[in-house]
Parts: C-alpha cells; sequence; structure tokens
C-alpha cells in the first residue's frame, strides 16, 4: 500500500471498476487484481447463493480453497465476521472478512497480508474504504445472482408444471397407449435430451421385463410393447441391474458395467456416452424404469437431470398406473353390468348404473381439482336418485373436526365445519353404516338420544359412509325437506354402492361385490311377479313417484302440454273359461303367453306390471296424446293375432280389453289427479270395454263441461254419472266416434 497522492485517486478508479462488474467472477477479478496491486496476497473471493448452505458455492481464482482460508471461513461465517492470525507462511498475517450481513447469499474476502501493511492511519483508513466499498457491490450483485438464479428456477418449475400438466392430460386420455408413451416421450424431451430413450414394466415374481416404448437413434430392433421377456435376457444390461438395484444408475456406459462387473454383449445396444436411469416405484416396490442415454461425448446428464428423470418417472408410473386400472375397472364394471342383465329385468336402471359407474372410473383418474371432482360425483348421483340437496363431509386427520369440501342445499348456503357434536352425520361417521331416515325415524333418534337435530330438519334423510382399508373418513348424504319423495332402499343400497367406488380400494370393492349383488337380487325379487316374470305393485309404487316428478319437470322445462305419460290396464278376455276347460296349470301358462305378447309392446323406458290376476298395467313414458288411439290398437291386434296353444292339440284364440288413461288428465292443469285415479280412470274405461263387446279399447277424456273441482269426489262415486253427465267422454275402438 502506498502513501501517496494517487493512492487516494485509487478508491474512485476502484469504484468504477466495481460499478462496471457485471457478474461475481468479473467482480472478483477486479477485487483479486485490486488488493494485490495494494500489497495482498492469496487474494481469493468466495461466494454462495444458495439458502441454507455453508460451502464455497464459487471462488475466484477458481480451484480448491486453501485449507488454512477453509478453516476460517466458519468462524467467519458465523461469528464476528472478520478474523485475522498469523500465517503459517512466515511472517505476514491471513485474514477473512465477510462482505454481506450473516444472512443468504454470502460473500467472503481472504488474504494475506505484511503485518506492517496498515501500520499507518491512511493505509487502515485506505483499506476500511477499499472493503466497505466492495461489500456494497458485492450485496447487490449477490443479489441479482440470486433474483437470477430465482428466475431460472421458476422458468425450469414451470416447464416441469406444463409437462406434468400434459403427462395428467395423458393419464386420463382414452388415446391408444402407445400414443399416450409417445407423447410421453416428447414431454421428457421438452426437459432435457432424451432422443434415447425407453420405458420398460417390471415383475420381481415371476421376474419380468417389458419394453413399452423404444425410441433410439442407433438401435433400430424393434421391441413388442406386449412383450412379457424372462429377465434372464437381460442379465448383462444396466438396465436389469438398475432395476434390481432399486436405485438411479448415471455414468458412461462402460464404466458403468466395470463398477457392477458386468460383461458387455451385443444384445443390449450400443455403447453410450452417458447412460441414465431411474427405477420407477409404487408402494416401495419397484414397478419398472425409465433410461435415456447419450451417444454424444458432448452430451452428458448432471444430477439435476438425475432428479428430474426421477420426477417424471414416478409420474408416467402413475399414469401408466392410472390407464391399468382404469381398463382393469371398465372391464370388470363391463362383466358386473353384463351379469346385472341377466339377472335384472330391469333395463334402464342397469343402464344408468353402468354409465355413472364408469364416469365415477372417469372423474376419479382425471387431474381437475377437488372441486371439479366433487361437483361430478354430485351429477352423477343427481343422475341416479334425487340430490337437490347434498353434501360430502371429510374427517381431518385428527378424526376430531368434520369438514364439508362441497354442499348444495336449499335450506342452508354451505355449511360449516365443527368439531364433531351428536349430529346424523356423526351418527354415520361413528356406526361405519348408512343411515335412512324419514320424520318418524328422525324424531326416535333424537328421543332416544342416537342423534342431536343440527341445522334445517328434514323429512327424510340417507347417508352412507365413505371407508378406505376399513376406516370411516367421512360421509356422502342426500335429502329432503318435502314429503313428495321419500329415499327408498333401492337408494340407499346405490348411494352406498357409489360411495364405495369414490372411497375405497378395488380390493375393499370386490369383498363387497357379492353383498351388494345379493341384495339387488333380494329387492328384484321383492318387486317382481313369479309366474310372469313382470313387475309387481310394489315395483309401481316405488318407480311410478320418480317418473312423474321427472315428467312434471321436463314438462316444465319444455312447456310441451301435448305430451303425455299413457296408462294401459289390460285385461284378458273371458279368461276364467280357460281355467275352467283346461286347469289353472293352462290358465298360467296363458297368463305367462301373455305377458310375452305385452313385452313385445313395450320400448326402453316402458314397464308392464301384473295388476292382479288377469289384468296387467302398461306404463308408457311420454307420447303425443293423438297417439294414443293408435296405441289402444296396436296392443289389441298384437294380442288378437297371437292366440295361445293349450297344450292339447287346441289352438285357442286370444282378446283382450283395454283401458287407456292420461297423465295428466288436463293439458294445463298437471295436478287435479294423480297417478292412482289416472288408473282408475283407465280401470274404468277398461270395464266399459268390458260390458260393450270386449276386444276393444276405450279412454276417457274430460269435455268442456268437466268440473275440475268436484272431479276427485265424483270418482269417487263411479266414472258413469259423469260419462251421463258428459263431463267425461269415451273414445273407443268400439265405437269409432266420441261418445258423450
Amino acid at each position: 500500500m502506498s502513501d501517496t497522492p494517487q493512492a487516494v485517486r485509487e478508491p474512485e478508479s476502484f469504484l468504477r471498476s466495481l460499478l462496471g462488474s457485471n457478474d461475481m467472477p468479473e467482480l472478483a477479478r477486479t477485487v483479486v487484481q485490486h488488493l494485490q496491486s495494494m500489497g495482498c496476497r492469496s487474494v481469493r473471493l468466495a461466494w454462495n447463493i444458495e439458502l441454507g448452505q455453508d460451502t464455497a458455492e464459487q471462488s475466484c481464482p477458481p480451484g480448491p480453497i486453501d485449507p488454512a482460508f477453509a478453516a476460517l471461513l466458519p468462524r467467519v461465517r458465523h461469528g464476528t465476521g472478520s478474523v485475522e492470525q498469523d500465517s503459517h507462511e512466515g511472517d505476514c498475517i491471513e485474514g477473512a472478512c465477510r462482505l454481506t450481513g450473516d444472512g443468504h447469499p454470502w460473500a467472503i474476502l481472504f488474504y494475506r497480508r505484511e503485518r506492517e501493511a496498515l501500520a499507518s492511519p491512511a493505509r487502515q483508513a485506505e483499506w476500511k474504504e477499499t472493503l466497505d466499498l466492495l461489500a456494497t457491490r458485492v450485496e447487490s450483485l449477490l443479489q441479482t445472482e440470486r433474483l437470477r438464479l430465482d428466475v431460472e428456477r421458476l422458468a425450469r418449475a414451470e416447464r416441469l408444471q406444463r409437462a406434468l400438466f400434459a403427462i395428467s392430460d395423458c393419464a386420463s386420455s382414452d388415446r391408444d397407449t402407445a400414443d399416450v408413451l409417445k407423447e410421453l416421450h416428447q414431454i421428457v424431451g421438452g426437459l432435457m435430451y432424451a432422443k434415447n430413450f425407453f420405458i420398460v414394466r417390471y415383475t420381481t415374481g415371476p421376474e419380468t421385463i417389458q419394453v413399452v416404448y423404444f425410441a433410439d437413434t442407433l438401435d433400430t430392433h424393434e421391441r413388442d410393447p406386449n412383450e412379457v421377456i424372462d429377465a434372464s435376457r437381460f442379465s448383462n444390461s444396466l438396465t436389469l441391474a438398475m432395476l434390481r438395484h432399486g436405485l438411479p444408475l448415471h455414468g458412461p456406459g462402460d464404466e458403468l458395467r466395470k463398477q457392477l462387473r458386468i460383461e458387455r454383449v451385443e444384445f443390449v445396444g450400443p455403447r453410450s456416452e452417458d447412460w441414465l436411469g431411474v427405477p420407477m416405484i409404487e408402494n416401495g416396490q419397484v414397478r419398472g424404469g425409465a433410461v435415456v442415454q447419450s451417444y454424444d461425448p458432448a452430451i452428458r446428464y448432471s444430477y439435476d437431470d438425475q432428479a428430474l428423470l426421477a420426477y417424471l418417472a414416478q409420474n408416467i408410473l402413475t399414469t401408466l398406473s392410472r390407464r391399468e386400472a382404469t381398463k382393469e375397472m371398465e372391464r370388470r364394471v363391463e362383466e358386473r353390468t353384463l351379469a346385472l342383465r341377466e339377472e335384472v329385468a330391469e333395463r334402464q336402471r342397469s343402464e344408468r348404473l353402468q354409465a355413472a359407474l364408469f364416469r365415477i372410473a372417469e372423474v376419479a383418474n382425471t387431474g381437475e381439482t377437488m372441486e371439479t371432482f366433487y361437483a361430478a360425483i354430485h351429477g352423477i348421483v343427481g343422475e341416479l336418485l334425487d340430490a337437490r340437496n347434498f353434501f360430502i363431509g371429510l374427517l381431518d386427520e385428527s378424526g376430531e373436526e368434520l369438514a364439508f369440501p362441497f354442499a348444495v342445499d336449499e335450506r342452508h348456503a354451505r355449511f360449516e365445519s365443527r368439531n364433531l357434536a351428536h349430529g346424523l352425520s356423526e351418527y354415520v361417521l361413528r356406526t361405519g353404516r348408512p343411515l335412512r331416515a324419514d320424520r318418524a325415524r328422525l324424531q326416535e333418534m333424537m328421543a332416544t338420544g342416537e342423534a342431536q337435530s343440527i341445522g334445517a330438519t328434514s323429512e327424510n334423510w340417507l347417508g352412507v359412509p365413505l371407508m378406505i382399508e376399513g376406516k370411516t373418513i367421512g360421509l356422502i348424504t342426500v335429502q329432503r325437506y318435502t314429503r313428495d319423495y321419500q329415499y327408498t332402499a333401492r337408494d340407499e343400497e346405490l348411494l352406498n354402492f357409489v360411495s364405495f367406488h369414490i372411497a375405497n380400494a378395488l380390493e375393499r370393492r370386490r369383498a363387497n361385490e357379492s353383498l351388494h349383488i345379493a341384495n339387488l337380487q333380494l329387492e328384484h325379487a321383492s318387486q317382481t311377479d313369479p309366474l310372469t316374470g313382470l313387475h309387481n305393485r310394489r315395483y309401481l309404487t316405488a318407480q311410478i313417484p320418480v317418473d312423474l316428478a321427472f315428467y312434471d319437470r321436463e314438462q316444465e322445462r319444455s312447456g310441451d302440454h301435448e305430451q303425455a305419460l299413457v296408462f294401459a290396464v289390460v285385461d284378458i278376455d273371458h279368461f276364467k273359461r280357460i281355467n275352467d276347460s283346461f286347469g289353472h296349470k293352462t290358465g298360467d301358462r296363458a297368463l305367462q303367453v301373455f305377458a310375452d305378447v305385452l313385452r313385445s309392446l313395450v320400448k326402453t323406458g316402458d314397464y308392464i306390471v301384473r295388476w292382479g290376476g288377469e289384468e296387467f298395467l302398461l306404463v308408457f313414458r311420454p307420447m303425443h296424446r293423438k297417439d294414443v288411439a293408435a296405441l289402444g290398437e296396436r296392443i289389441r291386434r298384437r294380442v288378437e293375432q297371437h292366440g295361445f296353444d293349450t297344450g292339447e292339440e287346441l289352438r285357442l284364440p286370444m282378446t283382450c280389453s283395454i283401458g287407456l288413461a292420461e297423465y295428466p288428465l288436463f293439458r294445463d292443469s298437471p295436478f287435479e289427479l294423480g297417478w292412482e285415479q289416472t288408473i282408475e280412470l283407465a280401470d274404468a274405461a277398461l270395464y266399459w270395454v268390458k260390458n260393450n263387446g270386449r276386444n276393444g279399447w276405450a279412454a276417457l277424456r274430460p269435455t268442456a263441461d268437466c268440473d275440475r273441482a268436484g272431479l276427485l269426489q265424483s270418482l269417487q262415486s263411479g266414472t258413469q254419472s259423469l260419462i251421463e253427465n258428459r263431463e267425461l267422454k269415451i273414445v273407443s275402438s268400439l265405437d269409432k266416434k266420441a261418445v258423450a
């Protein structure tokens, strides 16, 4: 150091040099040169912009730090910030000075100087000024470097996030697996060098390898992605070694073989300059692996590439597992649906259930948000039963608080989270069983202390638990605040079944499948006539409110009052003669034949109920009112054309009488008559046909003189007076004109 005037001007030049430095390496070179001109030697600037690291990430001049300086680093880094001591090199001082605060990033200056270098006040002032200027510029550049690093990492994170979104889209895609794997390859190639890339699946019992995807610039040997190969054929491959160890493997191919003592054979492909493979692990087991390799000496993989590939490989495994699980689920659902079709006569319900199961399987494997997932589940449940008031409740990890991540309700804007109390939801969670309760059952539970009322009181409440591996984690609930709809045992079974598909693993679902099918069979048997296989009145009582509610909603939506549900009561003419002449066994066979004829008349959505004896009720989904007459004639002709073979070489003619009624009876007001009264009208029309010659059809329709207000009371006295008073008219095949 010098006491000349030139030394006074030097800080100004040094300051310009500092300000002109654009990054830390350039600044370090300036500092080393300046301090050497001040008489210092062994000058080194070390720094680190990473958070939470105490080792020097970079230094200038390049190369390892002198051990004496390295020993000073932790003292300066976490101590007073400045240390000087006698040097082991002789009559000089060695020191270290922290140029930043004690946080992150940090920079430390190392130096050696003569003992008398700072003897004078002028030199001390010059030294302090130099360090102050340096510290100010270092602080600024380190923050800039840190911001640049953060920006680069953010950009990498965004690319990775886009890649993960793309992988998630692949998982839910309905494209062929080959196309999906090709897109996954492109995704990996967008993040690292991956022109040579392959994916394998791996099993240990027996040990097999399946090369599900392979792309290589030099190895043109074709691989069958469906071929499962005995692992012994890969005994000399790095891939099998990586899979068996269950750890990433990285390095030049030949060096890796030397380390692992694996002999090279041509079967394993060309020599790679750099080889990187990572295992794909699921539940602690190696299920496969992903490999990239380079044949170009200039292209090498880094530790960051290894970490990135390992992360991507796990997401690729998730994608493959999801697709395989979806295919397996679709296969099993299809098998189960076929079984249901054979055992359950109601085609429409089985089709709705099949569609719901496929949709649940689909939404469960998509990458949508949980809110979207819950909304989709609500939509699916709403297609199967009334779910206008619906919520999902989930326990927190402690099991002490109940949250409601999704709720749609007519009486509550939202459901607040709460500590477990003694409500109906807690009853389901506590018992782990579904609860279906009407108002009477709810009042009984309140009176006995089984549960307490929380929120608005329901007229009908149905909740089922969500179970995972035998543990209750929450519940799904639907409820009604009016008495016009009652949840049935079938609704309970259906919602419970849906909850299993949402919350349970495949193993638990298989275990409950036999019980679910048995319940369906029992329910079906309770609603089926054993002689004809048709529905019975119990089925109608459960089904017709659903149909009417659906019809009312559709009519309100469309405003089309010319569409009407049609009830047809059909009676076999002179059936008693068959029983009396040929016996009840022949009569039973006649009923079965007649039921088969009626089956040929209905379409999907229509259904037949054995109403009693030789009477049958057909319910037809909405049709135009002008088509009702054609419907009655079609039924009459089909029966008349069929006949009946008694089994005694005698074929008897078969005719029937048909009574028709439309719901609603009045076009502009659907609520005067319920479905029971509508069937009574059809029954009255039937008896009119039987009293006027049989083998025909008739329908009762209101006239302009009909007293709507008194119609219900008048019906209780019979329809004849209504016909005589010209309040009802008869439209019939026995009289082509409308009979007043």
